[in-house]
């Protein structure tokens, strides 16, 4: 069983007894009473550069009372510095936190007047807190003091820590690479300096990659994190190639099935986001009057695409999944000029094309969309319409064909008819709508998205009934439309 799976069979019997389950934000640098939950005890937070990822990193650090020995204390006063010139975005800050500790579920909340103060007084939780943030990434020579620490000679004292042989594996993995032993010396007076082995010798941070180098500091914090802690980190891709960032992830799902631990990332990258499950996905938007808007259990495509987008459509159409978006796209399928003006984007679970739709219809979007789910989560409301039938696409597209004698589809995938049919058949009989096109892929050596898309084209052809059809398209022209009349 995967960690992903295991995490979430062990967090649903609650065996993260402590956990920081939400923050609500209010007057603090655009928050304006947003609540942010987490919902897997590996979250992501992605949104553009601004959103407030960085803002709900430093509320959650200050949830707790970092009370052990050596722990960095963590306030709102020195995260969120007053100046002269940012006084305006603190001032009457609220920060609210619901967070289950031990067996108890608690409240707290630091509030700003002339300074912060903490209530119920004195009674911040206990828990360690590591917070990574963005000058992690900072080089060892562009540190102060760097010039003496880098001409210390062999008689100076430093005490040397070696890195595990467990966490020397997973460097070696996450890095893709080979090295044989990682340690620190930590000169008298002086900033640690990290010291990695590999074919070519001993390299000291001073000379390593920059991947390196942000890696191992971060093995040399894990190394010595305890159960239950909170484990914070901004830009969590910073310096590491895609590659590294997939494996990077992994490694965190299983420190926190092995530590139960609780860690939260922000980040702009879709290898990150990828990794996760839906459940540890977090999006912030920033909505056209200027407010926030958090979305959760997003598509990774859908967030960097709001994030990257080099595209402007006129109209966006919001489904689901991939599976719904090619079915959408053939559905409308108006010609070259028609389809231009529109990108189908598949955004995740049902409750986000929901969201979305109710957006769209209160305008608080930056463009014009149409939310359409599929026809299993439910019928046409104002906010959003369903695909045809009450049943998962996959499942209503194949029932059609098959109902129809799988008519053509022997010419399309050119192949004899009794043998391709009766793998159809075979398909058709799993459960999981989600799993046909993929079983039918494998078997006639063919990608699932081409077996999928040659369904679609048939079923739109065969099976698509004339008023289904007008009852998408004329709400995407209603839609294209109002664009027009609004310039």
């Amino acid at each position: 069983m995967s960690d992903f799976y295991e995490i979430k069979r062990q967090f649903s019997n609650g065996l993260w007894k402590k956990f920081l389950n939400k923050i609500t934000l209010k007057n603090l640098r655009g928050w304006s009473g947003q609540t942010v939950e987490f919902r897997f005890p590996v979250c992501a937070v992605a949104g553009e550069n601004g959103s407030g990822k960085s803002t709900v990193l430093k509320a959650a650090a200050c949830a707790y009372d970092n009370k052990h020995r050596g722990a960095k204390k963590f306030y709102p006063a020195l995260l969120f510095l007053r100046t002269q010139w940012d006084n305006s975005s603190i001032q009457d800050a609220e920060i609210t936190y619901e967070i289950t500790h031990g067996d108890k579920n608690i409240q707290g909340k630091w509030k700003k007047t002339n300074g912060w103060g903490y209530s119920p007084k004195g009674k911040r939780p206990e828990r360690q807190v590591f917070f990574l943030d963005i000058s992690r990434t900072l080089p060892l020579d562009a540190t102060a003091g760097y010039a003496k620490v880098a001409k210390l000679n062999s008689e100076m004292e430093a005490e040397d820590v070696t890195l595990s042989d467990d966490l020397l594996l997973d460097f070696s993995h996450i890095m893709g690479g080979s090295y044989s032993r990682a340690r620190f010396v930590y000169p008298q007076s002086q900033k640690e300096v990290g010291l990695l082995t590999n074919i070519s010798g001993e390299i000291s941070q001073y000379h390593q990659a920059a991947g390196e180098d942000e890696l191992l500091d971060f093995m040399q914090i894990i190394e010595k994190t305890p159960e239950t802690a909170l484990v914070i980190i901004d830009e969590v891709e910073a310096s590491l190639h895609p590659k590294a960032q997939r494996r990077f992830v992994n490694f965190l799902l299983k420190l926190a099935r092995q530590k139960k631990l609780q860690i939260i990332l922000s980040t702009h990258s879709p290898y990150i986001l990828e990794e996760l499950p839906p459940e540890g996905r977090i999006l912030i938007q920033r909505l056209s009057n200027g407010e926030k808007d958090i979305q959760y259990s997003v598509s990774a495509n859908y967030a960097m695409g709001l994030i990257d987008d080099a595209r402007h459509p006129d109209l966006y159409i919001y489904v689901e999944d991939k599976e719904s978006a090619t079915l959408v796209r053939e559905i409308i399928n108006g010609g070259e000029e028609f389809l231009r003006r529109i990108e189908v984007r598949a955004v995740g679970s049902s409750d986000v094309v929901k969201t979305l739709g109710r957006l769209c219809r209160q305008n608080k979007l930056p463009t014009k969309g149409l939310a359409i789910i599929d026809g299993d989560m439910g019928s046409d409301t104002e906010d959003y319409l369903a695909l045809p039938t009450d049943k998962a696409p996959e499942r209503f597209v194949l029932e059609d064909l098959k109902n129809n004698g799988w008519h053509y589809l022997d010419n399309r995938f050119g192949m004899g008819a009794g043998n391709l049919f009766s793998i159809f058949d075979d398909a058709f009989t799993n459960p999981d709508p989600h799993k046909i096109t993929e079983y039918i892929g494998d078997r006639l050596h063919k990608s699932k998205d081409y077996v999928w898309s040659i369904f679609v084209e048939e079923w739109c052809k065969q099976c698509l009934k004339p008023e289904d059809k007008d009852r998408i398209v004329s709400a995407v022209k209603n839609a294209l439309a109002e664009v027009d009349s609004n310039g």
